[in-house]
């Protein structure tokens, strides 16, 4: 008798527990779990249009938002992440439509499928150096982006990462870039020139330079693959009758035209100095 009345009492406390916890997030439009002394962001309530995400609740560092936190909330505009983040889970911010621009935190180090998939009022997206990865259809969708700088440690793009992008203008890659996955950029209509990395070894199925009319791919006959000559940029191009331009023959034209420079101004300096100590003897024998 004495072991229920207990059971029951300890039930009751713990009901009351988990409720204030609730009433707690859900005052500040976040639901929040507690796991491993971190604070895992699991969902929001209400229509929230702008959110600060604070660095600590409850004492804990806020380190991730967790799978679906935010999906679907169509009243968010702007939101602003703490720097205690390092994962974001995937769709967490599916079909946001309002949301307008992100800067990710520099300690970010995980974004999951789908991440901002679906944004179509995002404009821009400021990705934090620390990412090595940007996976399947994370920005895709985003009909709005007009430009994008990926990571300089990135090193691979996932399937589907940026298609339907169809304002995407400008993609900037860094030099450690060694994938890109199938219709990685399928659907950017507005993207003209892509720059491939030398460290770029693998490049899928209609990644780059491929629209859609109804289920028909189309090529994009005025895309431009930038990259070195002899590398899986020229070999893509070539593979889907797209145009190529040889970066390392321009660096070469650069550095030759560079050298060349440099022999004439130090001719010319030289000239000067001769004509200076000349000049000077000239002188001193009339005297």
């Amino acid at each position: 008798m004495i072991r229920s009345v207990l059971a029951i009492i300890a039930a009751i406390f713990l009901s009351l527990t988990v409720s204030f916890d609730s009433y707690a997030a859900e005052c500040g439009s976040l639901e929040y779990s507690i796991i491993n002394g971190e604070a895992v962001i699991t969902g929001f309530s209400g229509e929230p249009t702008d959110l600060d995400i604070p660095e600590f609740i409850s004492c804990y560092p806020v380190t991730e938002i967790r799978d679906n936190a935010f999906c679907n909330c169509s009243s968010l505009e702007r939101i602003t992440f703490p720097e205690t983040l390092t994962k974001i889970g995937h769709h967490s911010f599916y079909a946001c439509y309002s949301l307008r621009d992100i800067a990710l935190p520099s300690g970010l180090t995980e974004l999951g499928e789908g991440c901002f998939c679906g944004c179509a009022a995002l404009t821009t997206a400021k990705l934090p150096d620390t990412l090595e990865q940007l996976p399947r259809s994370c920005f895709r969708a985003c009909t709005s982006l007009r430009n994008i700088e990926l990571p300089d440690k990135l090193n691979s793009v996932g399937d589907f990462c940026f298609a339907g992008c169809t304002r995407l203008e400008k993609a900037e890659t860094g030099e450690c870039l060694a994938s890109v996955g199938d219709g990685a950029f399928f659907m950017c209509n507005k993207l003209k020139s892509i720059y491939i990395p030398l460290s770029c070894t693998a490049i899928g199925d209609q990644a780059i330079g491929y629209s859609c009319d109804g289920n028909m791919a189309l090529r994009q006959h005025d895309m431009l693959i930038r990259g070195n000559a002899g590398t899986s940029a020229e070999r893509y191009a070539a593979r889907n009758g797209l145009r190529f331009c040889a970066v390392n023959a321009d660096k070469e034209k650069v550095q030759t035209c560079t050298l060349l420079l440099g022999v004439i101004i130090l001719f010319v300096l030289l000239r000067w100095f001769l004509r200076i100590v000349f000049t000077d003897r000239s002188d001193q024998k009339l005297k």
